[in-house]
């Protein structure tokens, strides 16, 4: 039965691409009334099912394809800045597309260096006077 919701979960992502609109998977995992409010909150234990990675491969191929296209048309050397901005953000949303999709990150968790300085000296030992 979950690799029927997921496979459905899947569906409406794929009718959500066609139609052109923001894919939003907490908002269509809650649309499929089989899935708890827990696991609309945490999307990737669906995105993550095999059933769910088999019904999204094609449509993950096809905008890997896309993408392509748009990287090697940024390899002319004539290019508008226009032109060439314009490609890179749709090579950013296709990339952003395809991770989330795929059931990987889509952002790299940050860390501040002066927070990770700060953490070092409090690791070191107080010298007592």
């Amino acid at each position: 039965m979950g690799s029927d919701n997921a496979r459905e979960v899947a569906k409406e992502v794929i009718k959500t691409i066609r139609k052109g609109r923001k894919v939003v998977l907490g908002k269509i995992i809650r649309k499929n009334k089989r899935y708890s409010q827990s696991i609309s909150e945490s999307p990737t234990k669906v995105t993550h099912t095999k059933s769910f990675q088999e019904e999204m491969s094609p449509i993950i191929k096809q905008m890997e394809k896309e993408r392509g296209r748009a990287i090697k048309a940024m390899e002319e050397k004539d290019l508008a800045s226009v032109q060439y901005q314009h490609l890179s953000d749709v090579i950013d949303k296709f990339t952003k597309n395809i991770q989330l999709l795929s059931g990987k990150d889509t952002e790299r968790i940050g860390f501040s260096l002066s927070k990770m300085f700060k953490e070092s000296q409090d690791d070191k030992p107080k010298l007592e006077s």
